[in-house]
């Protein structure tokens, strides 16, 4: 059962998430859509990305969206791995 601590309490993007006391981990809001239904979290290490949807598939249009901000963020999209979601 992980842990999250906002660590930027001036906008709130960014998180340490404690998975095993007592080390935490960089977990940043690097993207967030208007209607809060999608986000990517992020470090600034550019290693590790997430995408995050409140429905079990993105349109390919959304997804498309989703893959240019991370590229323009720095994140190699050739590594990103879809994982299929069962609700």
């Amino acid at each position: 059962r992980p842990k999250g601590f906002v660590h930027d309490t001036a906008t709130n993007a960014e998180w340490r998430m404690q998975f095993l006391w007592p080390f935490k981990s960089e977990y940043l809001i690097v993207y967030l859509d208007e209607a809060y239904s999608v986000t990517m979290i992020g470090r600034t290490k550019r290693d590790y990305l997430w995408i995050m949807a409140r429905t079990p598939t993105l349109s390919e249009d959304v997804l498309e969206e989703v893959y240019r901000h991370a590229a323009s963020l720095g994140y190699d999209t050739e590594k990103i791995q879809r994982v299929p979601q069962r609700w």
